[in-house]
């Protein structure tokens, strides 16, 4: 093994959406920097698909099942529910849906870059349910859409991997938990080469060690634990305080 491999250098440049930058990415830098001194990280925020060749991208992380270009590798990282969930306010005052077609009179956060953001198919054994739905509000981020739920704005539509650490603290609550939505596949995708860098097999050999330390996609795919119990110091009518939000992470 040459010094190269054994000693990852130069600039590596990836790409992922804001949340998953935010809440995967970020966080695991120290560790990475710390393991590879000599890598430098560009990290290039982008909730639609870029091309990597065109802009110069080593490493991507991708939510769909195959990339259309043969010059593109991938490798699976997990796999995540898509959910629904409302802060405790929000069903206070407009209770929660007990049936998918009920969310026709629910407020929804929706995220305008989905396959068919118009459009939920949810299933349940055998029954499939395709509602035609518009958003109270509608983004290309899903950062606005959680802000928005946390404030009892709405119902969110949007992966396990975002909203996971807020039903576990209760902040949202899942609803219809027991219908699935279309899955997502996560991947990590890279432009196919004869020779992988050091750099670019480093960090996707970092990130599938992260995801199965971590034992992410049974977490992101089974039902979603709320929180076991309500916080005595506030109701669950009753919106988040401006400290509650600065408190919770990031995702």
């Amino acid at each position: 093994m040459n010094g190269t491999a054994l000693d990852p250098s130069g600039l590596l440049r990836v790409s992922a959406s804001l949340s998953f930058a935010l809440r995967h990415i970020a966080p695991r830098l120290p560790a990475y920097v710390a393991r590879y001194p000599n890598v430098r990280v560009h990290v290039e925020v982008a909730n639609r698909y870029v091309d990597l060749i065109d802009n110069g991208i080593d490493v991507a992380i991708r939510t769909r099942e195959f990339e259309p270009d043969s010059n593109i590798t991938i490798r699976r990282l997990g796999e995540t529910r898509r959910v629904l969930a409302a802060a405790p306010a929000y069903l206070a005052r407009h209770g929660a849906p007990a049936h998918p077609r009920d969310l026709e009179g629910h407020a929804l956060l929706l995220y305008t870059y989905a396959n068919n953001p118009n459009e939920l198919s949810l299933s349940r054994g055998a029954e499939t349910i395709r509602l035609p739905v518009h958003g109270l509000l509608e983004s290309n981020d899903g950062q606005i859409l959680r802000a928005a739920a946390l404030t009892g704005l709405g119902i969110l539509v949007q992966p396990a991997y975002i909203v996971h650490e807020d039903v576990a603290q209760g902040r949202l609550v899942p609803v219809l938990d027991a219908w699935d939505l279309p899955r997502l596949r996560i991947n990590i995708a890279y432009p196919t080469r004869k020779h992988l860098s050091a750099k670019v097999r480093s960090f996707v050999d970092f990130m599938v060690e992260h995801f199965a330390a971590n034992d992410f996609s049974r977490k992101w795919t089974g039902v979603m634990e709320p929180a076991r119990a309500a916080d005595p110091g506030r109701s669950p009518g009753r919106p988040p305080e401006p400290a509650d939000l600065a408190r919770a992470p990031t995702e």
